[in-house]
Parts: structure tokens; sequence; C-alpha cells
């Protein structure tokens, strides 16, 4: 036996529904043995196959589809980190947006005193508990590229964040609830900041779900 026999060639065996099938990884791998010599490039070659190759009929078809609804032309002005915020929407939650974009239902306005409590819990969040409470109130943890402004109801329709009063007096241990379909949080009428800010704190970082019925 030779020491630089490693007993492979530059060929893979790949799982199909009709059984196993050889794919060689550069041109006649079946007839090249793979050597201490040449044994980084076999590795980087099966490596690659296995990221990408064992599966480009299925990326070709995915591309094909994503170019069918979004059209490659419209593509070729953007970078790879600007696609995936247009799909997965801005990963930074700016509070300021966020407030400015927000409508109040009666007995509650932007000057209410829980409303102040409200904001001012909010401003003492970090990105990660902002995210869980942006979940809670609308079903999803990114704001789309257009920022709260364009918020949108299950139904489609833009429908801005909305913040109103629940029956409770929020004397006790009532938490928020939300209504994720339609972008609303109901926050009981709490006492004192400390009430609002213990009842909220458990909301965002037990990542409590939102839900509602109308």
């Amino acid at each position: 036996m030779n020491e630089e026999d490693i007993y492979e060639t530059f060929c893979i065996a790949e799982t199909t529904a009709t059984g196993i099938i050889m794919k060689d990884l550069k041109e006649n791998g079946s007839k090249i043995a793979v050597t201490n010599n040449n044994k980084l490039e076999y590795v980087n070659l099966r490596a690659q196959w296995m990221a990408y190759g064992s599966v480009l009929q299925q990326m070709e078809c995915l591309k094909a589809g994503f170019y069918e609804v979004v059209g490659k032309a419209n593509l070729r002005d953007i970078n790879a980190a600007e696609l995936e915020e247009l799909i997965n929407g801005k990963p930074i939650i700016d509070i300021k947006d966020w407030m400015a974009n927000t409508v109040y239902n009666e007995p509650y306005t932007k000057r209410h005193q829980v409303v102040q409590w409200f904001w001012k819990a909010v401003s003492s969040y970090n990105q990660t508990q902002l995210s869980h409470l942006v979940l809670f109130s609308t079903g999803t943890s990114r704001i789309p590229v257009g920022g709260f402004a364009v918020l949108e109801s299950n139904r489609g329709e833009y429908r801005k964040f909305t913040i109103q009063a629940s029956e409770y007096n929020g004397t006790g241990e009532q938490l928020p609830t939300a209504h994720t379909c339609f972008n609303r949080v109901t926050l009981p009428m709490y006492e004192s900041y400390e009430i609002l800010k213990k009842n909220l704190d458990y909301v965002v970082n037990n990542e409590i779900l939102g839900f509602g019925i109308d």
C-alpha cells in the first residue's frame, strides 16, 4: 500500500429517486485518484458540491420563480443587504418613527399620562426587547422598509400602530393585550409608571404573543 493512497477519486455518490448515481467533481473525476498532493482540491470541490452543486436544480427553479414575481431587471440596482431588508423588513426599530406613526383611541391621546409612561418604558428597551414588543403588537418582529408609516393589517391594508384604553383600571396585574391583525395594543389605565413598566416588562421579557378578535 502506497502511503499516498487514499482510495478516493474525484467523484461523489448522489442518491436520487431512481437510485445512486456517481457525479464527477471535475472532468474525468472518476479516473483521478485523490492523493496527499491533491486532497485539498478534492475537499474544496466536495464542499462546493455539497453546498451548491447538489441543490443546483432546485436553486434554478427557485430563481426562475423569484424572477417571475419580482422581475430580474428590478434587482439590478440593489445589493444583497438591501434585498434582505426588502424581504425581511428593517432590523433596527426606530422609536421616533414608531411614535410619529401611532394613532390613539379616546380617551387616550399622545399627551395622556398612561401613553407617556408607555413611551418612557419603550425608550428603556434594547433592540431585542423592542422586537419582542413589536412582535407582540403586530405579529411580526420586523418593520417594513418604509417604516411604521406603512404597517399593514392581516388584510394587506395600511394600518398604523394604535393604542387604546382597556376596560380595566390598571391597579392590579392586568397585562396589556394586543390585536395583531390590526396592529393595536390595549393598555389598562395604570395608576403609576411602575405598574405599567412591570406588566409591560412581563410581556416583553417572556415573548408573549398578542392576539384578539373583533
